[in-house]
């Protein structure tokens, strides 16, 4: 179970680095929630599932030409349950090879009747 729950990541970060906004939307739950706390300008936001899925198709248009790639260091992983997994990771953002962020994410993925889908995510300002 383990394995075929980190193969199921590995595939989702490969579509996400690969920019295909329809494979990237398919691996979100339904019940997906998002904390995201990396922002300048506002404490925090939080996503659902339609508001995250429309936010990718706009953030993914608004890379293009700039070879956007999210490189993951997993600091642990671990089943919660038979049907989820848990990462923690290092996430450093670069655009046109050159680094432009960093966040510590913790992700949840949840074996759906369709397959893995990733069901919770939390990312917060690291470093630069």
């Amino acid at each position: 179970m383990v394995q075929e729950a980190l193969n199921a990541v590995y595939d989702y970060r490969n579509d996400l680095n690969e920019g295909h906004i329809d494979k990237i939307n398919a691996w979100i739950s339904d019940d997906f929630i998002g904390y995201f706390g990396y922002y300048t300008d506002k404490e925090f936001e939080i996503y659902r599932a339609d508001s995250y899925k429309l936010d990718n198709i706009e953030t993914i248009k608004g890379y293009e030409g700039k070879s956007p790639y999210w490189k993951y260091t997993d600091l642990t992983h671990n089943l919660r349950t038979d049907d989820e997994i848990i990462f923690s990771s290092i996430v450093e953002f670069y655009l046109k090879e050159e680094k432009v962020a960093t966040a510590l994410a913790m992700e949840v993925f949840k074996k759906e009747p369709g397959g893995w889908k990733l069901f919770r995510q939390h990312m917060e300002s690291y470093s630069k």
